[in-house]
């Protein structure tokens, strides 16, 4: 990463004069020092919002926009770290600050009314620079000459088009923290827009998707272990039980790999894993789904589609798309809805596939299936009550 300028430490010597100048260029090259090593625990999935504890609230960041056609940035806590290491910082109401944070909606210098068409997208940007602080505090009357006693990064806010902006374009000052629509005639915001995180636990959207996403993994879980046990106690026999049978070993072996670490380990990562651990489940469905070729994979697909009330083209988009999403660190929500879309779609195939009698069965027709009980119905109600995931 490129830096506009860096600051060295100041030569002290016995006996040169000094100034507060000195001081400062000190000061300066201290703060570059620390954000310099701040980058070394920094990529591109892992700057943003720093994780909520008992010592930082959580952020709690308002954007707005007027008819005078300007984005206002109301901050009442935040605590974050910018791509190049440098502390963004509110404990108190921004709007007591003397300079506002607002920024002018680009291209907006027409009337509404010539906006017919148009469609464009802004990232409000939250920029600091702590090298050009600004006076802050409470003045001391008693104290001459009269100033405030402290200073604090000076902050502004920019609007940047979403199309033009990318994580090699950000500069290492700056943080996303809202997204402005401008479509037609009118301006609206993001209202859900996630900003770039540390952490899951940094925001509490992201906190409430690993929950449901646990909770998703833990029911698949249970789905997979029935059909397993269907198959293999009744010994089923028909076209659709092979490929089912690998289909759900494959899923469950996935779930095993992935739910301990998911439960203890994500919460404290980087919101890029709540992508990778859903998309990997995906890549397994999808591989188990190709060992099958022709009319093997039509009828398992065509099977499917009927039990998830949607079409083919549907249900093999929706696994592709999650597939090869590509995170995006700017834009965590649309990775987030990713997620539940297809999280919703495959619980409902093997929660519908777990509560029928025998897989293979239509909807629409009463399918004779050969199967032979290989396990006592007395051992499987007795087992049932002694396996700890039993209801």
């Amino acid at each position: 990463m490129n830096r506009a300028q860096e600051y060295k430490p100041v030569n002290w010597v016995n006996g040169m004069k000094i100034n507060k100048n000195h001081f400062i260029a000190q000061h300066n090259a201290t703060l570059y020092q620390q954000a310099l090593s701040n980058t070394v625990f920094l990529n591109d999935h892992n700057y943003g919002l720093l994780p909520i504890s008992t010592a930082i609230e959580p952020p709690k960041i308002w954007v707005s926009v007027d008819n005078m056609q300007h984005v206002h940035v109301r901050i009442m806590s935040c605590t974050a770290i910018t791509r190049g290491g440098y502390v963004i910082q509110f404990n108190s109401d921004s709007s007591e600050n003397v300079n506002q944070l607002s920024a002018k909606i680009p291209g907006l210098s027409v009337p509404f009314r010539e906006l017919q068409g148009r469609a464009e997208e802004y990232y409000v940007i939250i920029s600091v620079d702590p090298y050009n602080p600004v006076p802050s505090g409470v003045a001391n009357p008693e104290e001459q000459p009269i100033r405030l006693p402290f200073t604090e990064p000076a902050y502004s806010v920019s609007l940047l088009p979403v199309a033009e902006t990318s994580l090699n374009s950000l500069g290492e000052f700056q943080l996303p923290v809202g997204k402005v629509i401008i479509r037609d005639q009118s301006v609206s915001l993001e209202e859900d827009y996630i900003p770039p995180c540390t952490s899951v636990n940094s925001h509490e959207s992201l906190i409430q998707h690993h929950a449901e996403t646990e909770q998703f993994f833990g029911r698949m879980e249970l789905n997979t272990l029935q059909i397993l046990q269907k198959i293999l106690q009744k010994n089923q026999q028909n076209d659709l039980i092979g490929p089912v049978q690998k289909l759900s070993e494959q899923v469950l072996f996935y779930i095993s790999q992935v739910h301990g670490s998911y439960r203890h380990s994500v919460l404290f990562g980087t919101p890029v894993y709540l992508m990778t651990s859903v998309s990997g489940l995906a890549r397994t469905i999808k591989n188990a789904i190709d060992i099958y070729v022709g009319s093997a994979k039509e009828e398992m697909i065509n099977y499917f589609t009927e039990w998830c009330n949607v079409n083919q083209g549907e249900l093999e988009e929706e696994i592709t798309s999650i597939t090869n999403y590509r995170y995006d660190h700017l834009n965590i929500r649309q990775g987030i809805e990713k997620n539940i879309k297809f999280c919703a779609l495959i619980l409902q195939l093997f929660t519908n596939l777990a509560a029928l009698d025998y897989i293979g069965k239509k909807k629409e027709t009463g399918i004779f299936v050969k199967e032979k009980l290989i396990v006592p119905e007395e051992e499987v109600q007795a087992r049932k009550r002694g396996f700890f995931l039993a209801d």
